[in-house]
């Protein structure tokens, strides 16, 4: 994709200030007149040095005027001055009729960004905004734009990105502090020409250093150093800033900016994972803009990840050493990584984690002014009991709850718990007063079967010989607390009566060592089945061989799993627990158990007659849980929370 040809030849001349040649050229300037984009140019080479940045503004038909005021020969000092020149130039094109003064708008990049800034105390009339990207905000201590920020009186618009020894985080925050406040400025760390593949690939504590080693071009950004044309994905990076651009340009507002923040490494799946990457979607649907902020191991290709994910280094929690989705920060930077975050022009964050991730959020809070939201997903002291033990467990929580948790309840405004169990359990824990239940959705069309899905089904059905078979099945993390131990001991009670009854387990988890002892010592090892880890998309496929999804387990905030079997039409066997009270009901769109006499009374209904009435209900349920629904009560949230929120 060569995006340097510009077809059109701009019109050239060139005009004196203090007996100094200036050359102005004017591209698609077909009558003189009506909006037009002045772009000055500080730099030896000219416009060539900038083509690639304003070719696609001038394939969309704009006006553009661009400014040279700097020759070989020259030196970058006396700024002032420079202002003063350009102030200038911009008068003797409206007296030539180069342009009129009715709608002009400034874009400035670099030290270009910086010149622009200083024409806000111009007399000239008709500038509508100001385009500032990448701009020099501190170099050699000369050009500070913070300084001035605050009084910034014409509309401007920041674009960060530049990721070199000029522009670097503590001078992009500055830039933010002062300016936040100030609402006839917005900021974006949308980049140009890669500057945010850059960040990506070396993260806010190695950006200074690492990007000029890529290969990067310190004032662009592209490792493309014939710019011929970008690289595939800078293309797809730059489609975001353009986006932006011209939203601006034709004067409609900018969507509002979501902040997903995880210490959930993206790649993998888990139900927080599953949660966070749906609300993004049905965020997005809705009209926001949404960002999941994760953490990330190096290790890892982090070319894998979509231009939505923001990473943060990250390192594999070795402390739960089966939990290999759960990371923490690799050092304790915390604010020079919510220094960073702050620029990206966040409306709303939402946090769904309470360590590593959450200290970072509650800085990012704090210097944005934002009100944040937090969900709560995991029943954090029953988890370290399952996995300690009581008295171990209990010392692990009272710790972690010291060092993160407490700081989380304390400073959220508002939590989202899924059930009214999780709403009990925290409310006693924490003391917080804005507890809203909101159950967590799952996506309907993700289990909907189509023709290809049935042909695996009975591809499945033989590769695991079930034929002929009672199908009894399991789907999520293999861990000690979801009590799986429960249902073995169940069928190895009953086997004698159901010959014919298997167990398919489908998930990982630590507790897969201690079930095949277990199998072993109940001598049911020709009725159980350990399947692994399965494909999101396909999970449906499982579900659809099971004649009943059986769970045993007590830990759930929600148990999305249920939600899943019976979005799949698949019946419900689950004992009786608060997280899923008020949602499945015995006999009514479930069975529900208590003991192991109405596990046996319920599993025969299950297995031998028919329960079409209740699966049907069990569907139904499932509407009101519906994702765009949650998705608008969540929403609604972060606009309670942030009423007079400007974009920033």
């Amino acid at each position: 994709m060569n995006i340097r040809k510009i077809k059109k030849s701009p019109k050239e001349f060139t005009l004196d200030v203090d007996h100094n040649p200036y050359v102005i050229r004017s591209y698609n300037n077909t009558s003189g007149y009506g909006k037009v984009i002045i772009f000055p140019i500080f730099h030896y080479e000219g416009d060539s040095r900038y083509i690639d940045l304003l070719n696609p503004i001038l394939e969309k038909g704009y006006h553009v005027v661009t400014i040279s005021l700097l020759n070989y020969g020259d030196r970058v000092l006396f700024l002032n001055y420079y202002s003063k020149v350009l102030n200038k130039l911009i008068t003797e094109c409206i007296t030539r009729k180069v342009i009129k003064n009715e709608s002009i708008i400034l874009m400035g990049f670099g030290v270009g960004a910086y010149l622009v800034s200083h024409m806000q105390s111009s007399k000239l009339k008709g500038i509508t905004k100001m385009l500032l990207i990448s701009p020099i905000n501190k170099y050699k201590d000369e050009y500070t734009i913070s300084k001035e920020i605050d009084h910034f009186k014409i509309p401007t618009f920041i674009f960060f990105g530049q990721n070199d020894s000029i522009v670097n985080i503590d001078s992009r925050f500055a830039m933010f502090e002062k300016g936040k406040n100030n609402n006839k400025v917005t900021f974006s760390t949308y980049g140009i020409n890669g500057h945010y593949l850059y960040y990506k690939k070396t993260l806010s504590l190695e950006v200074d250093k690492e990007v000029r080693k890529s290969g990067a071009d310190p004032l662009l950004g592209s490792n493309n150093k014939s710019f011929v044309s970008y690289t595939p994905d800078e293309v797809e990076y730059n489609s975001l800033f353009y986006s932006h651009l011209f939203t601006i340009l034709e004067d409609k507002p900018l969507p509002k900016r979501v902040a997903l923040l995880t210490d959930v490494f993206p790649l993998f799946t888990n139900g927080v994972s599953t949660v966070v990457n749906l609300l993004k979607n049905e965020l997005n649907k809705l009209g926001f803009e949404t960002y999941i902020v994760a953490l990330w191991d190096k290790k890892e290709d982090i070319n894998k990840l979509p231009n939505d994910y923001i990473p943060v280094i990250g390192t594999p929690f070795r402390f739960v050493k089966v939990n290999k989705d759960l990371h923490i920060l690799k050092s304790f930077a915390y604010q020079k990584n919510a220094k960073m975050l702050s620029t990206f022009g966040f409306d709303y964050l939402h946090l769904h984690t309470e360590y590593s991730m959450s200290q970072i959020a509650l800085l990012l809070a704090k210097y944005t002014d934002i009100k944040m939201v937090y969900t709560y997903h995991t029943l954090w002291k029953l988890y370290y009991e399952q996995k300690f033990g009581k008295f171990a467990g209990d010392i692990t929580y009272s710790a972690a709850k010291e060092l993160f948790f407490s700081k989380v309840y304390k400073e959220c405004p508002t939590i989202i718990v899924p059930s009214y169990k999780s709403y009990e359990i925290l409310t006693a824990d924490s003391g917080a007063k804005d507890v809203r239940i909101i159950p967590s959705s799952i996506e309907p069309d993700r289990f909907k079967m189509t023709r290809a899905d049935l042909e695996e089904v009975k591809a499945l059905k033989e590769k695991y010989n079930l034929k002929d078979k009672k199908v009894l099945g399991y789907v999520g993390r293999v861990s000690t607390e979801k009590n799986i131990v429960e249902t073995l001991e169940n069928i190895a009670q009953i086997k004698s009566e159901i010959p014919n009854i298997v167990f398919m387990i489908v998930g990982l988890g630590d507790a897969v060592k201690l079930l095949k002892k277990t199998i072993k010592k109940l001598d049911i090892e020709d009725n159980v089945i350990f399947v692994g880890e399965v494909e999101n998309t396909k999970l449906k496929c499982y579900y659809s061989l099971f004649d009943v999804f059986v769970t045993a387990s007590n830990f759930e905030t929600q148990g999305l799993t249920y939600f899943e079997a019976a979005n799949c039409g698949t019946l419900i066997l689950a004992k009786k627990d608060k997280a899923i009270e008020g949602v499945f009901e015995d006999g009514v769109n479930a069975y529900i158990y208590e003991d192991f006499y109405q596990w046996v009374e319920r599993i025969e209904k299950a297995l031998f007659k028919n329960n079409k009435k209740i699966v049907d209900a069990a569907k139904n349920t499932m509407k009101q849980y519906y994702p765009d629904k949650w998705a608008k009560k969540i929403a609604g949230i972060y606009q309670e929370l942030n009423p007079g929120k400007k974009r920033i």
